[in-house]
């Protein structure tokens, strides 16, 4: 292994400038780039200082790279674009084409293998040249840090004070971020001689999604008996890629109950959805029950504790056993639940009106249900199966021993 301190290292005279107009602030300065989990495209460099001293060091098949490490909060991480300087002492060589760049999944003392390689960069003579891998979407992800950007070199410039090589910023080297492959092993550059920072920077966006809700715990009190009351807890993605509900458990058993008709379980970065949760109290007595949403979320399921602290005076049970006892929700888009409870098995009807007088569609046509609370379910659409506007309808629901209607508010 050679000691790179053996070559001198001399300023260059080409001006490193960015590629791209877009690079120019951030890349010049050489500023330590904001690595805070972000949602939009995000710039860490490797290096403090102008960056601007070539490193005429390498052979064929060595590499040089830098070490990154991002604040845990930003993984995992999508990386999108790579930039390596690149010069000669002198300038004007021209392009040159080298043998990849590669991406790893770890730092010092081995990275492993590249998650991904970039084969055959071609690389300007005086420039911070920028390579944009955007166009190969999900293939770059780095699940937590450190991680690795290497340059492998296809031509060999050790000695040669005329030919181009990456470039350092002289400004002195930080000790684990810098490195050198050479002869099947990963040295850190500093310990080898190098005096600055290899000029390397990566932009890359965060992936990492977290949930958040309006509430951990939702309360009913006051309730009346035999009538169902509701609320909305509401699911936010807070973080950066898409959030996906994968399961709506627990607060299933009376007197609780969840209508996740209207949950989108696809929600984007900054959406929400909504989940529906009632109590529908059968006596004087309270309860609680656990709802867990489970998802893709890196900061673990959502946890909301529902209770049932208080219901109004117990009326006697219906005089005939037959009550409409709520329709969830309401208001609704696109869909509803219709409850009731009869005294016994029988045959039901129940039908969708109007206010104007008009039937809209039939929920049940003489069909039988079993004794105690029973469920219909309205889609928003009418008989012909077409969506209907939105309004106020009526609800009738017809038995032997009677029958009963309500309201129903669709909103569009």
């Amino acid at each position: 292994m050679r000691n790179l301190a053996a070559f001198s290292e001399r300023p260059t005279r080409a001006i490193m400038r960015a590629v791209t107009a877009g690079a120019c602030a951030g890349v010049l300065l050489w500023a330590a780039a904001d690595a805070r989990a972000q949602c939009t495209e995000q710039i860490f460099q490797n290096v403090n200082g102008p960056g601007q001293v070539a490193c005429p060091c390498f052979v064929a098949g060595e590499q040089a790279g830098a070490v990154f490490q991002l604040p845990a909060s930003a993984y995992p991480i999508e990386i999108t674009r790579v930039g390596i300087g690149w010069g000669s002492q002198f300038g004007g060589t021209g392009q040159s084409v080298e043998a990849a760049i590669n991406i790893y999944g770890g730092g010092l003392p081995s990275p492993g293998s590249p998650i991904f390689s970039l084969v055959g960069p071609q690389l300007t003579d005086g420039v911070v040249n920028e390579f944009n891998l955007a166009p190969i979407p999900g293939e770059i992800i780095v699940n937590s840090g450190p991680f690795m950007v290497a340059l492998e070199f296809y031509n060999e410039n050790a000695g040669n004070f005329f030919a181009p090589s990456i470039v350092h910023d002289g400004n002195g080297c930080q000790s684990g971020k810098n490195t050198v492959y050479s002869g099947g092993v990963w040295f850190d550059a500093c310990a080898l001689g190098v005096t600055g920072d290899w000029v390397i920077y990566v932009k890359y966006r965060s992936l990492n999604v977290t949930a958040a809700t309006n509430t951990n715990e939702i309360t009913f009190s006051g309730v009346p008996a035999y009538q169902t009351t509701c609320d909305t807890l509401v699911v936010s993605n807070t973080g950066c890629d898409t959030l996906t509900i994968a399961g709506i458990e627990g607060c299933d058993a009376a007197p609780f109950s969840v209508d996740s008709s209207m949950t989108s379980h696809i929600v984007p970065p900054g959406g929400q959805t909504p989940i529906v949760v009632c109590v529908t109290p059968t006596g004087a007595g309270s309860d609680n029950c656990t709802l867990t949403v489970t998802s893709n979320a890196s900061n673990g399921p959502i946890v909301v504790d529902l209770t049932l602290d208080g219901v109004t005076a117990v009326p006697g049970i219906p005089r005939n056993g037959f009550e409409i006892t709520g329709v969830v929700p309401n208001p609704f888009n696109p869909e509803t639940t219709i409850r009731f409870v009869i005294p016994r098995e029988m045959p039901v009807t129940a039908e969708v009106w109007s206010v104007s007088g008009a039937r809209v569609r039939t929920l049940a046509d003489g069909r039988t249900f079993a004794a105690g609370e029973n469920a219909l379910r309205w889609d928003g659409r009418n008989a012909g199966g077409q969506p209907v506007a939105s309004g106020v309808y009526l609800i009738r629901v017809k038995t032997q021993v009677g029958q009963r209607v309500t309201r129903a508010v669709l909103l569009e």
